[in-house]
């Protein structure tokens, strides 16, 4: 073991994958472990406020039923009693019996029209003096009143209470008194309580903590209905329940990363192991037989590729060299041209393996990328659709307002009035609110069409769901393309389009998006200041033609054969890998098309895709297409030159 680390291909060829593998599974585990919190918490959060939803559905629902029962009680016959007192006491033993039989939680108080206690559900103290009317049971009127939170002076405490006037059955005018049920909040509360949940009832225009903080996750509901209008209930609980999810998830993609490593890991170490043995062999046997003059050693041949070949070749040429003998220098210089084949064969071996782990990890990345997208652009789709079908009503509400406020101005009134209101209209500067809130709603309603068209734009690039080879639009392809990368060219690079193609193309569409991007890309990074790009379709024969053409700074003459080797790039460290024209030339090669480019330096490139418009009867049909080659663009490759 300590003699293969040191080899200098095989530690080099096990540094590049470890650092390729860590790098693309912790970005994977990173974006799902993200997504997957994001998720939780929204979730947590919406499964809160539906709880408080319910609780405060029940709160309503309870004050619901005891107004049903209030008003019942106040039309029976025997509160016509209320007018002589209640000598008989009859009401007293009403109101201690509706108490027993429905469990209420509060008292239920009889007032006479003065205001006198004349009975209730708890026998009151004979030796203390009746109470007063409290000031919140106070009502005017024939209808049901629903007094909201205050102290209950008869039964000290905190309460809500319904209060129904009574009118004399006799006649339906007369009011003899009035009756009164509280609801104390120490009820309230228990009713709110939940096992999984802290539960408060918060009022509409207070500021609760904001959702979230102290390590908590909350949900609100919405305010009540014919009650508890003010209100609104707040169901929170701690995050660490919330998280602990998210920990597991967390933990087995850590444990599945080393688990996928070991195999990986002893794949790569016998690969390396198999390339690098045979070229230990040989040099070893060079060195003996440099060593030792003697010519009649042989290497074994242990495989059938180029370093099974080199090994025969060395062994024809030793035993050439023993049958010529004494041609000593002879051996030495073709020893040191087979030692220099040798190493560029084992470099050509290395780059080629490090380009196939490069492009796999880079394929990788775009997966895990598209997925993230596609979710994005779903989770934003619905609340830009809120916002943009909002706009409209806006617009037409705040007209109506300001309507309003143009009828108010001539309604006929004295001058003190006329004045005060002309002032008020000054003070609130009137005429720049009523040309400035169009404005605002305009531009709003420009924003949210520009943030929809992105949401399209993002789940049509994606893709995910059109992994199969299907007939496909390539101009709403780069169209797709064109929304994303609108803001690179802004305000500086004119665009042209000329689309005479309109007709479906045979592809895998997201790989021939992916193509759009690369070469678009590079277009509108080629042009530093301001220029233009222009893309036209059309058709030739069974191709589709797509050329790309920029106003940039062009391709040197030595580059322009290499542009689509992999790794080969212009650009500084950090902004480009020199795979994207790679991968997008083989993309093209495995749908039996084929990229030519054209450039002059200081004026402009023109990519030239040819794509045909139905399947090579070789290409498979499902899944992605076979790795493209990865040793540089064939001698077949159509590079035009330099145009004039």
């Amino acid at each position: 073991m300590i003699q293969f680390f040191s080899r200098s291909i095989a530690r080099k060829i096990l540094a590049s994958f470890i650092g390729i593998y860590a790098t693309t599974y912790l970005l994977t585990a990173l974006f799902v472990f993200t997504s997957l919190r994001n998720s939780i918490g929204v979730s947590e959060v919406k499964t809160l406020s539906q709880l408080a939803d319910v609780k405060m559905e029940r709160l309503e629902n309870a004050f619901g039923d005891l107004a049903i029962d209030l008003r019942a009680w106040a039309e029976l016959d025997v509160m016509t009693d209320l007018v002589s007192e209640d000598v008989d006491k009859r009401i007293a033993r009403m109101l201690e019996g509706l108490k027993r039989q429905y469990g209420l939680k509060g008292e239920v108080y009889a007032f006479d029209t003065a205001g006198k206690l004349v009975a209730s559900s708890t026998p009151p103290n004979p030796d203390a003096a009746p109470p007063p009317l409290p000031a919140a049971w106070k009502v005017d009127g024939k209808g049901l009143v629903f007094v909201d939170k205050h102290w209950d002076t008869l039964g000290s405490n905190e309460a809500m209470a319904l209060v129904m006037p009574v009118m004399a059955s006799f006649t339906g005018n007369l009011r003899i008194g009035s009756l009164t049920l509280t609801y104390p909040w120490s009820a309230l509360e228990h009713l709110l309580a939940d096992e999984d949940a802290l539960i408060e009832l918060v009022r509409t225009d207070s500021d609760p903590a904001p959702l979230g903080d102290n390590g908590r996750v909350a949900g609100l509901s919405k305010p009540g209905g014919s009650f508890l209008k003010a209100w609104k209930v707040l169901a929170t609980h701690e995050t660490s329940a919330a998280v602990q999810a998210v920990r597991q998830v967390a933990n087995q993609l850590l444990l599945l990363g080393l688990f996928l490593s070991i195999p990986i890991l002893a794949a790569v170490l016998w690969l390396s192991r198999k390339l690098t043995r045979p070229v230990v062999e040989l040099t070893g046997f060079v060195g003996l037989i440099t060593g030792t003059d003697d010519l009649g050693k042989r290497v074994p041949v242990s495989s059938v590729d180029e370093l099974g070949t080199l090994a025969q070749s060395f062994n024809r040429m030793a035993a050439s060299l023993e049958r010529a003998g004494g041609e000593r220098e002879r051996f030495v210089r073709e020893l040191e041209a087979l030692n220099q084949s040798l190493e560029a064969k084992v470099a050509a071996r290395t780059l080629e393996l490090k380009a196939s782990q490069a492009e796999r990890a880079q394929s990788d990345k775009m997966a895990s990328l598209g997925q993230l997208v596609a979710g994005v652009a779903h989770e934003l789709n619905n609340p830009i659709a809120f916002i943009y079908a909002n706009f409209p009503h806006l617009e037409e509400y705040t007209g109506e307002l300001l309507a309003l406020i143009e009828k108010l101005r001539q309604v006929p009134a004295d001058e003190a009035v006329r004045r005060r209101f002309d002032e008020l209209i000054a003070e609130a500067d009137l005429d720049f609110l009523q040309k400035d809130i169009l404005k605002i709603i305009h531009s709003g309603k420009d924003g949210a069409t520009r943030v929809k068209d992105i949401v399209l734009s993002l789940r049509s690039f994606s893709r995910l769901d059109e992994a199969e080879f299907k007939k496909t639009s390539l101009e709403l392809g780069i169209d797709d393309t064109l929304a994303l990368l609108h803001h690179r060219m802004r305000g500086r690079i004119i665009l042209e389009k000329d689309y005479r193609l309109n007709q479906p193309v045979s592809c895998f569409p997201g790989q021939i998006n992916q193509v759009f991007m690369n070469i678009i890309s590079n277009a509108i990074q080629s042009i530093k200041g301001t220029g233009s790009i222009k893309i036209a379709t059309r058709r030739e024969g069974a191709l589709a033609i797509v050329t790309v053409a920029d106003s940039g700074g062009g391709i040197p003459p030595e580059n322009l054969g290499k542009i689509f080797d992999p790794f080969f790039t212009t650009k500084k460290v950090g902004e480009g890998t020199g795979l994207g024209l790679s991968i997008s030339y083989g993309i093209m090669e495995k749908h039996g098309g084929r990229i030519d480019v054209q450039s002059r330096l200081g004026e402009g490139t023109t990519f030239e895709l040819r794509l045909p418009l139905e399947p090579p009867a070789a290409m498979p049909l499902s899944g992605v297409p076979a790795a493209m080659p990865l040793s540089g663009v064939p001698a077949a490759l159509p590079l035009s030159g330099v145009t004039t």
